[in-house]
């Protein structure tokens, strides 16, 4: 844990600042149990009274690793990213192990990747329409789904299912019909 020096003058922190700290902090932006170590310890409060804040703060509610790990799931997936943005995301807020496992394991479980993927995918063949023909734009959206964080053999289940769905779209006409049928 990083510190700021205080000014050796200064009294120590009462109760109530460090907890108005904590909860404008809070008010901003849902943060981990570390990251909110981690930012009052660097605005210089002891050691003893950050642990005894985060216990605080997590009896009422205010600090929850689980919660904001699923809420943390749920805004990836809605921005088209796979599970292991969703991961990298998680592990740089510092999040807690468990609560990371157990958002993902309940990702994998709804099949809100796969949704995800939808998501990434129509966004990707929407800028790069010839996919199908040109080898460099196939590999441009390839590149880019990577980039979401999909893994390469569901981006090219993806993608093949993309095209079978195109390809049988493509043999009937407006009748429903398929072509040279009289």
């Amino acid at each position: 844990m990083q510190t700021r020096r205080r000014h050796p003058s200064a009294e120590p922190p009462s109760v109530e600042t460090i907890h108005e700290t904590a909860l404008r902090m809070l008010a901003r932006r849902a943060l981990s149990r570390a990251e909110v170590v981690e930012r009052l310890g660097f605005r210089g409060f002891p050691e003893a009274a950050v642990r005894a804040e985060v216990a605080r703060l997590e009896r009422a509610g205010l600090v929850d690793d689980e919660a904001l790990a699923a809420a943390v799931c749920r805004e990836q997936l809605r921005a088209g990213r796979g599970r292991r943005a969703v991961a990298a995301t998680l592990k740089r807020r510092r999040v807690e192990r468990d609560a990371v496992g157990a958002a993902l394991e309940e990702l994998a479980e709804d099949g809100a990747d796969r949704d995800a993927l939808a998501v990434a995918l129509a966004r990707a063949l929407a800028r790069h329409r010839s996919w199908r023909r040109l080898p460099e734009e196939r590999r441009k959206v390839i590149r880019y789904l990577l980039a979401r964080g999909f893994g390469l053999d569901d981006v090219r289940r993806a993608l093949e299912e993309k095209r079978r769905e195109e390809a049988d779209g493509e043999q009937t006409d407006d009748a429903g019909d398929p072509p040279g049928v009289p």
